[in-house]
């Protein structure tokens, strides 16, 4: 008679080990991933901005040059390293456009020649 609920009940239990074996793996491989992050490593932001790593804080943050003298502040589980992102990603790092000419990204504006 109690054999239904006892189902069930065993049931939700398997479905909570098995969630906390997933978010168990999730934590290590993000672990893995935030220590491959080092000084001197090309990362992708999660909004898409690219960047080399110059300092890595102990508060959880890096610092990113994303241009000649200009330095911002990131979270470190914002960032993504650079070689594990599909190769259509990595296409703005390196200094490469994206038809890959590796020209220049400024615009010219009104009277202004090349």
């Amino acid at each position: 008679m109690y054999w239904p609920y006892l189902v069930v009940l065993v049931l939700l239990f398997g479905l909570l080990m098995l969630s906390m074996r997933n978010r168990r793996r999730q934590a290590a491989a993000e672990l893995v991933r935030a220590e491959q992050i080092t000084f001197g490593t090309e990362v992708m932001t999660t909004s898409g901005l690219y960047g080399t790593v110059v300092a890595k804080n102990d508060d959880g943050t890096v610092q990113l040059a994303i241009a000649p003298g200009v330095q911002v502040r990131w979270a470190l589980a914002a960032l993504r390293d650079a070689s594990s992102l599909p190769q259509q990603y990595r296409q703005g790092i390196g200094g490469a456009d994206a038809d890959g000419t590796g020209g220049s990204d400024t615009a010219e504006g009104p009277g202004q020649s090349t």
